[in-house]
């Protein structure tokens, strides 16, 4: 099977998009894609207009951020983008469980099995405003025999599973389309971007001992729960790191491009630093500038205030979606918000998620003309080359469950 060589990957964030152009970068005389890495040969990023709170507000002016992002990455690859992956931000997106049951008659389990316990209506599961992008396997079920990871060749009369979907607003898929395509683009999928962030930060052994994945965005946070090799919740909440940044503008009145820079130099600092000063550049009740010195408590006292609200609202989710945190040992933070200088220590400090082991996750398996591709902001679209190019990097357990063919044909004509 002949694979994609090249593809085009664009995640729409709640405030950011990043466009990038990915090849396969296979060591010479090797033939196993694992063997292989991917190489970014063009990468387009800059701040997504029309979206607000998590919601498209301005069509046109997204359009105008797309084709602009587009513009930089063709620019740096020398090369003209004719279709594209979209990966999508959770706030787009909505999660079911779905089982579905056929009759094997007392043969092997194959391929054509498993495609056809997939062909289910889909309609009753999810809402009838979205349009289904993904399905994971949970387990499969064969006779009374339950929790089986691969079906494959067993032999019973019933074979079962337990699907998880995601599902897309239908607006939203419409009004991306629409903007590709006036400008020639096509597009050849969809993929849930925090999925793909998965794929390319997290580890095998994570993935199947049970790990928390929480995606710091713009505008949301986004958390994925994984246990033995299966997705089994997603889920958003309308709280990220420019909250933070609003928050220091706000409180020092400074300007948002200030308050950001101060974020992400001094950041959530843990130790004794509180009467240290910073020089703020703020402005007064004229609109006229001025440099004056904070304390570095204060910032701190800002920072921490929204932090604390986050994590919070993350555990609260995790507790709400009925996981037990047993099953979910580790914790991976990744994302443009998890660049948040000291955020590993101050997330131990505060107790947040107790004596849990945490991380900080960032793309493995790409590379690239510059440091870019291996920061966290880049983790979804370096998961969306890799989803494309078939280079999971020893995430076979992670994978939709389909034959390689499947797989080929499903990109192409579904972008499941």
């Amino acid at each position: 099977m002949n694979l994609k060589k090249e593809i085009s990957i664009i995640n729409i964030g709640s405030n950011t998009i990043c466009v990038a152009i990915a090849k396969e970068d296979r060591k010479e005389g090797t033939e196993l894609i694992e063997s292989s890495k991917i190489r970014i040969v063009g990468v387009g990023y800059q701040l997504a207009k029309g979206i607000k709170r998590g919601s498209i507000t301005n069509l046109s002016e997204l359009e105008e951020s797309i084709l602009g992002t587009i513009a930089i990455a063709e620019g740096e690859a020398q090369k003209s983008i004719k279709s594209v992956l979209v990966a999508l931000p959770s706030w787009a997106l909505s999660f079911g469980v779905a089982d579905s049951s056929i009759s094997v008659g007392q043969l092997p389990v194959d391929d054509i099995h498993i495609s056809s316990l997939m062909n289910f209506d889909t309609s009753k599961y999810v809402d009838f405003d979205t349009e289904v992008i993904h399905m994971f396997p949970v387990s499969y079920s064969i006779d009374d025999v339950g929790n089986i990871a691969d079906p494959i060749g067993m032999v019973g009369s019933k074979l079962s599973s337990t699907y998880h979907i995601i599902a897309a607003k239908s607006t939203v898929i419409k009004n991306i389309t629409n903007c590709l395509n006036r400008n020639n683009i096509e597009i050849s999928g969809f993929i849930s971007s925090t999925y793909a962030s998965a794929l390319s930060v997290l580890l095998d052994e994570e993935i199947s001992s049970g790990v928390t994945l929480i995606d710091v965005g713009g505008s949301t946070t986004s958390i994925a729960c994984m246990y033995d090799g299966a997705l089994l919740h997603l889920g958003c909440i309308p709280v990220g790191s420019q909250h933070i940044t609003n928050d220091i503008a706000t409180v020092l009145r400074t300007t948002k491009s200030n308050a950001e820079r101060l974020k992400i130099l001094y950041g959530a600092t843990v130790g004794p630093s509180a009467e240290e000063s910073v020089l703020v550049s703020r402005v007064d009740e004229y609109g006229d500038e001025h440099v004056q010195n904070i304390s570095k408590g204060m910032l701190d006292s800002i920072i921490s205030a929204r932090l604390d609200e986050i994590l919070n609202l993350v555990q609260d989710y995790i507790r709400e979606s009925g996981a037990d945190k047993t099953l979910y040992q580790r914790i991976v933070i990744t994302g443009g918000g998890s660049r948040l200088s000291g955020l590993n220590e101050f997330i131990k400090s505060k107790k947040h998620f107790g004596d849990l082991s945490i991380r900080l996750g960032k793309p493995m398996g790409v590379v690239g003309s510059h440091d870019f591709v291996k920061a966290a902001s880049f983790a979804s679209v370096a998961g969306g080359a890799m989803y494309c190019l078939g280079n999971f990097v020893n995430k076979g357990a992670f994978e939709e469950r389909k034959t390689l063919w499947q797989k080929v044909v499903t990109w192409i004509k579904r972008g499941i």
